[in-house]
């Protein structure tokens, strides 16, 4: 065997381990952490979150070309609904804004109505990811390291390193072709985070189908990374029950059980 095959192999190793693998590393932490949460156990989770995707980016670096990772280049036959209809072109763009536009809004409106994030701040309490919200200033800052790194190695993993395997832009992978590419990785995503449920792994994956439509469009990871650490962060301008309400955040922080309402 020699380089190019081995490396083929490892691409391919790494593409399995990524779908299969990466998404049962927090698991573990998360299934505590639903049966009892509190800042010591959700840093713990944040940190490890955090190196086990700073692996993965720098293993898929060393593996894969960085430039064929950030971008996403496509010729008329990748898909031509797209390149020969302006029209549909534009209106994919300009959903993907609006849908944006639409997620990151309560945010923008809670910087300057403290009256709509306590109503948010109910909402989240009641929510069914709330076990792994950041509530303490500890946590906040982590929550910062934790967007960044989703942000840049999810979008370098997903809507880089897979989408351009399954394509194959890269020297394994299966030649599936962008739009097919674009599918698969969006489902592997969603399957990613598995430990939201049957409902968190539906609505990530959308999310990834909208990250990797952006990337398409852009050319690109460049949007997609800073659309989704954006994302990510919108949680520390709309939750932050230790300033709203200390004393419903006091058990948050020191411990509570998340399936007791």
């Amino acid at each position: 065997m020699d380089m190019h095959e081995y490396l083929g192999l490892m691409q391919d190793v790494f593409a399995v381990a990524l779908v299969f693998v990466f998404p049962l590393i927090d698991l573990p932490a998360m299934q505590h952490l639903k049966r009892f949460s509190s800042t010591a156990a959700r840093l713990a989770l944040y940190r490890r979150s955090v190196l086990a995707t700073s692996v993965f980016v720098i293993i898929a670096l060393a593996i894969a070309p960085l430039d064929t990772l950030l971008i996403i280049a496509r010729s008329h036959t990748d898909a031509p609904w797209l390149d020969r209809h302006s029209v549909i072109s534009m209106a994919a763009s300009a959903l993907i804004a609006l849908l944006f536009a639409w997620v990151l809004w309560p945010s923008i409106q809670c910087v300057f109505r403290k009256r709509i994030r306590k109503a948010y701040l109910e909402a989240y309490l009641a929510s069914l990811v709330r076990f792994m919200l950041p509530v303490s200033r500890q946590e906040r800052r982590w929550w910062v390291l934790l967007s960044l790194s989703g942000g840049i190695g999810e979008e370098l993993l997903y809507r880089g390193f897979l989408l351009q395997y399954f394509r194959g832009q890269l020297i394994g992978g299966p030649g599936t072709g962008l739009i097919w590419a674009w599918v698969l990785s969006s489902l592997a995503f969603g399957l990613g985070h598995v430990y939201q449920g049957k409902r968190g792994v539906l609505e990530t994956t959308t999310a990834g189908a909208v990250f990797g439509m952006l990337a398409i469009l852009s050319g690109g990871l460049a949007l997609p990374i800073l659309m989704h650490i954006l994302i990510d962060l919108r949680i520390l301008l709309v939750y932050n029950p230790a300033q709203d309400d200390p004393q419903r955040a006091a058990p948050l922080i020191s411990g509570f059980n998340p399936q007791v309402r």
